[in-house]
């Protein structure tokens, strides 16, 4: 077996052979011909694997999602570094920015998201004791919480007497996505809070959502999500909101699982959190329109 660094060098050597020689057979870069086969999406998808190996600070801002990111000179950039001749560069500047939009937009969310997660939940910040307040007060109307510190949240999935241990590894994010879902979804929320307090196999709810946001992020990290992103808001920015609505089809997608998988108990939870995420990974590869808005949930309900 080669050693991985002089694989990935004769990756590399390769790739520019056929590069160059697709580029003499039909005149055109790789740019050129990722927009001229591809529509949105797709487009989209090839153009980010592409770009996000150019050394050019203005591409390299435009990926991260930095607000400072100057688009078009990113799309300038691009196109001097693949040598588009001039009269071309017109009809691939208008590709290429759309493209370069929608990464931009979807690098932000990420970097949105990764900043909520290192957001620690702050007892003396008013605006996290409120927004934990209200998850009670939504997930339980017709029960008064009789202390802020109190047994009650394990009625709702939490470890103890305090859910702020518990959103220590996800931090604040964590808890704005079972808001969201409580708030955007009450009724599927109450069901599956439901679900998670059945005797047999019942599970934490809280701490279910917990892992559900982790999950998306493991997701992000490893860019199974961006495609899915990119089709969902093909012609719109994606905001934070977005993610919050996938988290709200993973989890209830999540709680069907749980419940075709019948596990003999919670203890089960980290295995069958594994074999949701190997599915959800193959099905996000094979097919970009798995994960689907609410509305198109049908027998996922």
């Amino acid at each position: 077996m080669l050693p991985s660094w002089l694989s990935y060098w004769i990756a590399v050597v390769m790739e520019w052979i056929v590069d160059y020689a697709l580029y003499w057979v039909t005149g055109k870069t790789c740019c050129q011909r990722i927009c001229d086969s591809y529509e949105v999406p797709e487009r989209t998808i090839y153009l980010d694997e592409k770009v996000s190996r150019m050394s050019s600070e203005a591409v390299a801002q435009t990926m991260a999602g930095c607000a400072s990111a100057d688009v078009d000179e990113a799309v300038n950039e691009i196109c001097i570094a693949e040598g588009v001749p001039v009269d071309a560069r017109a009809k691939l500047s208008i590709q290429l920015r759309s493209c370069l939009v929608q990464i931009h937009s979807v690098a932000g969310v990420r970097a949105d998201v990764e900043r909520l997660r290192t957001m620690k939940f702050n007892c003396t910040n008013s605006q996290h004791e409120d927004s934990l307040l209200e998850l009670w007060s939504l997930l339980q109307p017709d029960v008064a919480l009789s202390d802020r510190i109190s047994k009650q949240w394990t009625d709702i999935g939490f470890q103890g007497t305090d859910p702020a241990t518990d959103f220590r590894g996800m931090g604040y994010l964590s808890l704005l996505n079972l808001l969201y879902f409580a708030k955007q979804r009450t009724n599927a929320a109450r069901r599956l809070l439901l679900h998670s307090q059945h005797p047999s196999i019942g599970y934490g709810y809280g701490i279910a959502g917990i892992n559900i946001t982790s999950l998306l992020l493991e997701l992000f990290t490893s860019n199974h999500l961006q495609p899915y992103f990119y089709k969902l808001c093909r012609d719109r920015p994606a905001t934070l909101d977005d993610f919050h609505d996938l988290f709200c089809n993973v989890f209830e997608q999540f709680d069907k699982f749980w419940i075709a998988k019948k596990p003999e108990n919670v203890m089960a939870f980290n295995t069958v959190r594994g074999q949701y995420k190997e599915q959800l990974e193959v099905t996000l590869l094979g097919s970009y329109t798995y994960i689907l808005p609410e509305e198109h949930l049908g027998g996922l309900r």
